[in-house]
């Protein structure tokens, strides 16, 4: 069965956030990406980039830029986000090996369920489109009183 990987699972993340954003006409930068989402500032950085290359979202400089979705959440199918960072088509993986393909001897009592979920996957990619956050947020709070670290070592007077 087909999944898509970290890195594409990163990518609809920052998209998700960008299509929350989306009625607000909010800026997003790669920095608040990153917190945001939890992931590293040069992940962020390299997947904007990247989506902005196949003009997924457009990027704008300087201190009120920032990034924002190319086209309508509505427009844009989680497909074309998986597709920048990894090949989107059915597996040829089975539990007989590369060869299997389901037909002949012998065949692999798994390969017809396997092939059924990759094409319900599949389709899942091409009808899902980033519409599905625009009013919703994952945006986690992040508490602005951070608990003082507790002291190593010996307590004092001893």
């Amino acid at each position: 069965m087909s999944s898509y990987g970290r890195t594409s699972s990163n990518a609809i993340a920052i998209a998700a956030l960008l299509a929350e954003r989306w009625k607000e006409k909010i800026r997003t930068t790669s920095q608040d990406a990153a917190k945001i989402r939890g992931i590293s500032k040069p992940l962020a950085a390299r997947i904007l980039v990247q989506l902005s290359q196949v003009d997924l979202v457009n990027g704008t400089p300087g201190p009120h830029g920032g990034y924002a979705l190319g086209r309508p959440p509505k427009e844009i199918r989680l497909s074309e986000i998986v597709s920048v960072f990894q090949k989107v088509e059915a597996s040829e993986r089975c539990a007989y090996g590369p060869g299997c393909r389901g037909t002949g001897k012998p065949h692999c009592p798994l390969h017809d369920s396997l092939a059924k979920i990759d094409q319900q996957y599949l389709a899942f990619l091409e009808k899902t489109t980033l519409d599905v956050f625009v009013g919703h947020s994952a945006e986690v709070e992040t508490s602005k009183s951070v608990p003082a670290k507790k002291k190593r070592g010996r307590p004092a007077g001893s």
